[in-house]
C-alpha cells in the first residue's frame, strides 16, 4: 500500500529532524545554499547590468539618460559581464553540489557529508539528467512560438500545453532522479517503463496531490519567515537544509513504498 500523505509528512519530517548529526555539517550545507543564492544574486545583477549598459545598441540615444557623472560608468558593462559569468559559475558548481547532497536524502540510510567528489559527481549527473528530462519540453516551448501568437485561443491553448508538459516532466523526473540515487546508475533514470510503472502504482492525480501538499505546507512555512523581517530571513537561512530534506525525504518515501506496493510479494498479500 503506498503511504499516505499525512503519515509521509509525520515520517519524513522526523527523518529530517534526526538526519543530521553533525553541527558542523549543517553549518556547511547552509554556507552552500548561500553560496547557491548569492551566485543566483550576482547571475540577476550582472544580468540586468548587462542590459542597461547594452541597451545603446536597442534604443539609440538612451545611454544619455545615464549621467557621465557616474564613476566608472565606461567599465559598467564589463563589470557586469563579470557578475553574470562569476554568479554563473557560483551557481552551477554549488546548485551541483546542493543537488548531490539530496540525492543522498533519496539514497537513503546515514546522512552525512564527506567524499566530496562523489557528491559533485552524482550532482553534475543529475543535472545532466535534468535537462536531457527537458529537451522535450524545451523543444515544444519554441515550436509554440512558430504559431499565430496574435490568436488569444492559441495563446491560451499553448500555455496549456505548456503547463501539462512541464508538470508531466516534472513529475516523471523526481521518480527518475531517485531511481538513479537508488541504484546509482545513470541509465536506471531513463527506465521510463518501470517509472510510469511506480506512478500508476501511486496514481497520478494522488502523485499530483502529494506534490501540491508538501509544495504548500512548504510554501506556508517559507511565507511566515519571509514575512518576519530579519529574524525570519535569519531562520529560513537555518533551517532550509532541513526543509530541503524534509522535502526529498517526502518524495523517496513516495517512491519506495510504490515499488514496495508493486512487488508480487506486496500484491499477492
Amino acid at each position: 500500500m503506498v503511504i499516505g500523505i499525512v503519515e509521509n509528512l509525520r515520517g519524513s519530517y522526523d527523518y529530517a529532524n534526526k538526519a543530521l548529526h553533525s553541527f558542523s555539517d549543517w553549518i556547511i550545507l547552509i554556507t552552500i545554499s548561500l553560496l547557491m543564492l548569492a551566485g543566483i544574486a550576482l547571475m540577476v545583477f550582472g544580468l540586468m547590468g548587462f542590459v542597461v549598459t547594452s541597451i545603446e545598441t536597442i534604443v539609440p540615444g538612451a545611454s544619455a539618460a545615464i549621467p557621465e557623472s557616474i564613476p566608472f560608468a565606461g567599465l559598467a558593462g564589463a563589470f557586469s559581464l563579470a557578475a553574470l559569468l562569476v554568479g554563473a559559475v557560483l551557481t552551477l558548481i554549488f546548485s551541483i553540489l546542493w543537488t548531490g547532497f539530496i540525492l543522498r536524502v533519496y539514497r537513503g540510510g546515514e546522512l552525512k557529508l564527506g567524499a566530496w567528489g562523489s557528491m559533485f559527481l552524482d550532482g553534475l549527473l543529475a543535472t545532466i539528467i535534468s535537462l536531457v528530462y527537458f529537451i522535450p519540453y524545451i523543444v515544444i516551448s519554441v515550436l509554440l512560438m512558430f504559431g499565430p501568437m496574435d490568436n488569444a485561443a492559441f495563446v491560451l491553448a499553448a500555455m496549456v500545453i505548456r503547463l501539462v508538459v512541464l508538470l508531466i516532466t516534472s513529475m516523471v523526473l523526481i521518480m527518475a532522479l531517485i531511481r538513479f540515487a537508488k541504484e546509482q546508475r545513470v541509465g536506471a533514470a531513463f527506465q521510463i517503463k518501470e517509472l510510469l510503472n511506480v506512478i500508476a502504482t501511486i496514481g497520478w492525480l494522488r502523485y499530483l496531490g502529494n506534490i501540491i501538499v508538501i509544495g504548500l505546507v512548504l510554501l506556508v512555512i517559507y511565507a511566515i519567515l519571509l514575512v518576519i523581517l530579519v529574524v525570519g530571513w535569519v531562520l529560513l537561512i537555518v533551517v532550509a537544509p532541513l526543509l530541503a530534506i524534509w522535502e526529498a525525504k517526502f518524495y523517496a518515501n513516495l517512491y519506495e513504498s510504490a515499488v514496495a506496493a508493486s512487488t508480487p510479494a506486496a500484491v499477492e498479500e
